[in-house]
């Protein structure tokens, strides 16, 4: 019986634009890949406490500029107003590969604690997904067994990753979608 349903952030709670950012900023995000997969790599686990800064230098652009092109993109309202809906009835979460503080530069304080129950972010508990410990942590929070769980991300291996702990995963591609597919795990 499914019992709590967890959520990424980045290209599922709001846009992942992080690449289109760095181009139109200037960056060539083929020939920086390595770096650019690095310095998120290094924030995700704690290596860093922020991308930010490294990203705004590499480009030779201010960390507000940066920030401020990051943050254009608003939090997915539709996807939000659903989950207002399943909370009554189930523990809502979010487990998200950033660094340290990196929720509250998307959501404030009031919006976190109005929609989830727990949050996990891997530069704070020093894994990231795919990482089993990653998707033991977030159910832990949630007062759920791992088997109790659906993990929703943009990313397919991130989605395979909760399913070898013995989570459900969906693959997201819009709310439409999402709730089509989530229909019939709370169903059964």
């Amino acid at each position: 019986m499914i019992k709590a349903i967890i959520f990424d952030c980045f290209g599922v709670l709001r846009p992942d634009v992080l690449r289109m950012v760095y181009r139109r900023m200037g960056g060539d995000t083929d020939a920086d890949d390595a770096f650019i997969v690095n310095t998120l790599y290094a924030s995700h686990v704690g290596a860093i406490s922020s991308s930010a800064p490294v990203f705004a230098e590499r480009l030779g652009v201010s960390v507000d500029e940066w920030v401020r092109a990051l943050n254009a993109d608003a939090n997915d309202q539709q996807l939000l107003d659903y989950i207002e809906t399943l909370r009554p009835d189930y523990r809502i979460g979010v487990l998200s590969n950033m660094g340290q503080g990196g929720l509250l530069r998307y959501f404030t304080q009031e919006e976190l604690d109005k929609y989830f129950d727990a949050i996990a972010v891997s530069g704070e508990i020093g894994c990231a997904k795919p990482q089993a410990v990653a998707y033991e942590t977030i159910a832990g929070r949630l007062g759920v067994d791992v088997t109790e769980c659906v993990f929703t991300d943009d990313r397919e291996h991130y989605c395979e990753g909760a399913r070898v702990t013995g989570m459900q995963a969906i693959l997201y591609r819009n709310v439409e979608q999402f709730r089509r597919d989530l229909a019939p795990l709370l169903t059964v």
